[in-house]
């Protein structure tokens, strides 16, 4: 694993400058933001964990109360009512739970319990609390996947373009282009180029989601180009955006830049033309303004 630098809040201004830096060398991403989201889940175990702890001498009177929670609404996090019906809040509503619904949910989540063949050490407060912890995991983990990716798309796409030579300020690329007539979805970003603009997104999907960047080769022209985290080597991506001419640029190896740089020369955007190794790219990724990555 690559060395991760001293913690910081891996979502401020320096964080995401720091992450950046790494990724454009090559760092899988995940190593920045996964002790956050450790923290993060710990302190909701530690808040569902202390309900689980009420009424400790009275099962019914905990149980009353976990369901007047349920019933409306848990005042400091508004998750925690479908946590304490064992679901996330996706799960609620695919299985069409409407509000009124929600304390039979939990009744029916408590019988369940009550069917499993007791633990020793395990009661039903504690297969309960299990069953939260799952559904926050879902929640938080689904939740911080999510900023991640928006967090550093911006950041990734704006670090690489600026430190081969072009310049925002200048017109050379555009960041966060909506949709519009000729395209259907906002893009990432779009470098200028002698005959107009190419496209350029940037997807921090892994081996496990090869569609989300499948589905992102149908949507470009032929020179667009995709930085993504990672494709299995035998998937049909690779094939696919070869025959459509969308350029794949994988950032999980020390090589994303120069082949952006290599790209983008190629279709006369004027860049820089020295190669540059792991430690000048993020000496140059470091250097740029915390404005940059805000």
């Amino acid at each position: 694993m690559s060395e991760v630098p001293q913690w910081v809040d891996p979502y401020s201004p320096e964080g995401v400058r720091q992450a950046t830096a790494k990724i454009l060398t090559g760092t899988n991403y995940r190593v920045f933001f996964e002790s956050n989201t450790r923290l993060t889940l710990i302190e909701a175990y530690r808040e569902l964990a202390e309900l689980s702890r009420q009424y400790p001498q009275d099962d019914d009177a905990w149980r009353a109360a976990i369901r007047a929670m349920v019933e409306k609404g848990a005042p400091d996090d508004k998750r925690k009512r479908y946590w304490l019906m064992g679901l996330a809040k996706k799960t609620a509503q695919n299985l069409g739970a409407k509000v009124e619904n929600y304390p039979a949910v939990f009744d029916e989540m408590m019988s369940d319990v009550a069917r499993v063949p007791p633990i020793e050490g395990m009661g039903q407060r504690e297969m309960a609390l299990l069953m939260w912890c799952g559904a926050a995991t879902l929640t938080i983990r689904g939740a911080l996947k999510s900023r991640t990716g928006k967090t550093l798309e911006r950041s990734i796409a704006r670090a690489a373009l600026t430190i081969i030579g072009l310049k925002m300020e200048d017109g050379d690329f555009r960041l966060n282009v909506g949709a519009d007539q000729e395209v259907e979805r906002e893009t990432d970003a779009e470098v200028r180029t002698p005959r107009g603009y190419i496209r350029i997104e940037v997807g921090m999907i892994g081996t496990g989601n090869p569609e989300v960047i499948s589905d992102k080769v149908g949507r470009l022209d032929r020179n667009d180009v995709i930085l993504f985290d990672a494709l299995p080597a035998d998937s049909q991506t690779w094939e696919t955006a070869q025959n459509n001419g969308v350029v794949l640029i994988q950032l999980r190896n020390n090589n994303s830049v120069g082949m952006l740089q290599r790209h983008l020369d190629s279709v006369n955007v004027e860049v820089e033309q020295d190669c540059l190794n792991s430690e000048q790219i993020e000496n140059r990724v470091l250097a740029m303004p915390l404005s940059a990555f805000t």
